[in-house]
């Protein structure tokens, strides 16, 4: 794999607002969405430091069983991702504010290619500080990773195997709920993931962090 250097981290998120709401067909003006990067869509890992990134994020587990040396890439993005959070989002908001949901990927857990990426990136991300991680949502089946297929599962597919996990007698999530995921493209998983927090907690102030947003590129 050629190298290609990791995407510098800004100074701040950017937000989906009126200029690229659009690109994100299921998401609405409502919605507080935020993310650090842009990924090139249908261009290869060398494209950009950030197509590298992700694609890296992604190696799969049964790929690693094959090349065991690739295992290198995949640590590295999962710190750099962890470091770009952890520079751009203030401890006393982690501590004091947020809850963190990491948002399950396409395997449930069990599946021999289940990847807990996000969950080890924000792990990493907030070590050594008092936040507050919740898993609270998981699939119930496995489904195939968007990107690897033409015919995607639907909204209403994903939000009917997405289970709440959350045990009614823990302690009240903090003011503002974060769900994050690593890319957002149409904002499917995140409209699944605000529904079903949303049911579990109404009322509540949610918005969603992301890694990179989907771009097409000419």
């Amino acid at each position: 794999m050629r190298h290609v250097s990791m995407p510098a981290i800004p100074d701040r998120f950017r937000q989906i607002d009126a200029t690229s709401l659009d690109q994100h067909c299921l998401l609405s003006a409502a919605d507080h969405c935020y993310y650090l990067w842009e990924y090139a869509t249908r261009r290869r890992y060398d494209f950009s430091p950030t197509n590298q990134l992700i694609r890296n994020l992604k190696i799969k587990p049964s790929v690693l069983a094959r090349s065991p040396a690739r295992a290198q890439y995949k640590r590295r993005a999962i710190a750099h991702a962890a470091a770009a959070l952890r520079r751009v989002i203030p401890r006393e908001f982690v501590e004091a504010s947020a809850t963190f949901i990491p948002m399950p990927g396409s395997k449930a857990i069990g599946d021999t290619e289940y990847d807990d990426r996000l969950v080890r990136i924000l792990e990493t991300g907030f070590e050594g500080w008092n936040a507050d991680l919740r898993y609270m949502l998981s699939l119930t089946r496995s489904t195939l990773a968007d990107h690897e297929c033409a015919e995607r599962v639907s909204f209403e597919v994903l939000l009917a195997i997405t289970d709440f996990v959350e045990s009614s007698t823990g302690p009240p999530p903090r003011s503002i709920i974060v769900i994050v995921d690593d890319v957002l493209n149409s904002g499917k998983h995140y409209r699944v993931a605000h529904e079903l927090v949303s049911r579990r907690y109404p009322g509540s102030n949610i918005r969603g962090v992301f890694l990179a947003r989907c771009v097409r590129r000419p």
